[in-house]
């Protein structure tokens, strides 16, 4: 009963109970991403974005970071993905295997952080003879543990979506996975979203899927099919939506579809300059086109789209795998027949 009490003593004040409480979630964040860090090079993963209270940097191929403005973000977070370069024997059943493990291991590891900080913290409290600083422990210790252990279920419950047949990520996995292993988007079969009937499906599945079908329907020329396809992924942006680099990338193709395919130069602008510190400073080639189309149809910049193209196609060796490459050379083709075609361009 004694020990009942004194865990009350140090529960007494509502205030302190909500200020450990913001302590606990991002101290949670940067124990996650410090477990991420030291497991992404084990397990044959790059970290390719780090964003600290907001602040974002992104790692660049020739090893440097760059900052890339600030986001909506608290605490530490980091984004990883397939060394491409450093596996590029493996299919990609076995990369998505990785990824998975990579998950399912830094999973674990929050997990263990979590019940040993709160071992170790609960154990200070009661070594303490001030009950002011015994709280501090006990609560942080409690918020620590309760925010690392919903991060750990969150991360079990992904792995189990994408290994799930019968979930969009599973489906939206299937079709990577073909990408991935060389069958070109002409030989590949996907379903609108309405006509996949899956329950219990989350945003972060539905722009996932988007990034796939989007550039499948563009590839193939199925573009009555696009708006159905764009105004599903926009239900899944809400103006306060933390960042992530899958929002990032629905913007970009948002950016293209409202530049090129359904020329609204508001729209294009308003997904633009959400990502625009990456936008502006990404050279890859399926952004330079992607700004090309932004310069030409909505500003009629016909010499900034020009430079575009050119950057593009000079870069378009180093993108991606053959299916998307292909297609974005594709695109590279669109945006310069599109320039030649301008109206009121020089002759």
């Amino acid at each position: 009963m004694q020990y009942l009490r004194y865990l009350g003593q140090l529960t007494y004040n509502p205030i302190l109970i909500l200020v450990m409480a913001i302590v606990g979630l991002v101290l949670s964040t940067f124990v996650k991403s410090l477990i991420q860090l030291a497991f992404a090079k084990i397990m044959g993963l790059k970290v390719t974005d780090i964003m600290i209270f907001g602040l974002k940097y992104t790692k660049l191929k020739n090893g440097k970071w760059e900052k890339r403005g600030r986001k909506a973000g608290v605490g530490l977070q980091v984004e990883t993905a397939f060394d491409l370069e450093r596996d590029a024997d493996l299919d990609s059943r076995k990369l998505i295997a990785k990824d998975k493990s990579y998950m399912i291991v830094t999973a674990i590891f929050v997990l263990l952080a979590g019940i040993l900080a709160f071992a170790g913290l609960l154990i200070a409290a009661f070594n303490v003879d001030s009950v002011f600083l015994a709280s501090v422990l006990f609560l942080l210790g409690f918020w620590l543990l309760l925010f690392l252990i919903g991060k750990f279920f969150l991360a079990i419950s992904v792995v189990s979506k994408v290994n799930a047949k019968k979930s969009l990520s599973g489906y939206a996995q299937e079709g990577l996975s073909m990408l991935r292993s060389g069958v070109p988007f002409e030989q590949m079969e996907l379903k609108p979203f309405s006509e996949l009937n899956y329950t219990k499906v989350w945003d972060t599945e539905k722009q996932m899927y988007f990034l796939l079908y989007f550039e499948y329907l563009d590839a193939n020329g199925f573009f009555d099919r696009l708006p159905e396809a764009v105004a599903e992924a926009e239900k899944t942006i809400k103006p306060d939506m933390a960042y992530s680099k899958i929002l990032m990338c629905v913007c970009m193709d948002l950016v293209y579809y409202y530049s090129y395919h359904n020329i609204v130069p508001a729209k294009a602008e308003e997904y633009y300059h959400r990502i625009f510190d990456d936008i502006t400073k990404d050279t890859e080639s399926n952004t330079m086109f992607i700004r090309g189309f932004y310069e030409l149809n909505c500003f009629g910049n016909v010499d900034a789209a020009k430079d575009c193209a050119i950057k593009a196609l000079e870069k378009i060796d180093e993108f991606s795998v053959g299916a998307e490459r292909e297609y974005c050379r594709k695109c590279i083709a669109r945006l310069n027949h599109a320039i030649d075609n301008f109206p009121g361009k020089a002759l």
